[in-house]
């Protein structure tokens, strides 16, 4: 497996699996957006992931992507996890740019995490060490892997929500977005 992102290293795939090889791109969505969703809109972006996620599955879709980042990405990858008992055929793929994404998080959102983690289908850990570009790294990875995008991204040009949704449509992909 190559990756075409640049790197200092090539990645270091270390996962867990439940099904064997990553699912096909055209069965595959991934999710982006930002670190902080407002805390009057969280109930209705739940319920409008739910709603995302449940049509994609609809469609075929079987594989979710998250890249693990507070915010928008564990909720996303949350979404997944609630669903499997609707649709037992999906699968959560943790994308993981450094070994301890989490650490300097706080004691609450570090043990949000580890529970998704520990739910997930698959972990892939990109990279043992933090280096500079290794978030938009993660991010390549999960477009290099699926046929579309669920976003939160509030339109701004900046930041790696804005980067991965800009790549997306260099790339053809759809891109669902819920803000």
């Amino acid at each position: 497996m190559s990756l075409k992102a640049s790197s200092l290293q090539e990645p270091i795939i270390k996962y867990r699996t439940k099904n064997g090889i990553l699912s096909e791109k055209s069965k595959s969505q991934a999710f982006t957006g930002h670190r902080t969703v407002p805390v009057e809109r969280q109930d209705e972006i739940r319920a409008r992931l739910v709603e995302a996620v449940s049509l994609a599955c609809k469609s075929g879709i079987t594989c979710f992507y998250s890249g693990m980042a507070m915010g928008f990405d564990l909720m996303a990858a949350e979404t997944v996890l609630s669903l499997k008992g609707r649709y037992p055929d999906i699968r959560l793929i943790a994308v993981v740019p450094f070994r301890r994404q989490s650490y300097r998080w706080p004691s609450m959102e570090k043990e949000h995490y580890q529970k998704i983690i520990s739910q997930a289908d698959r972990v892939i850990v990109l990279s043992e060490h933090y280096f500079k570009g290794c978030l938009l790294r993660r991010n390549d990875f999960m477009l290099e892997h699926s046929c579309g995008v669920i976003a939160f991204y509030d339109g701004k040009p900046h930041g790696g929500t804005f980067y991965t949704c800009r790549e997306a449509v260099k790339k053809g992909m759809d891109i669902v977005n819920l803000y």
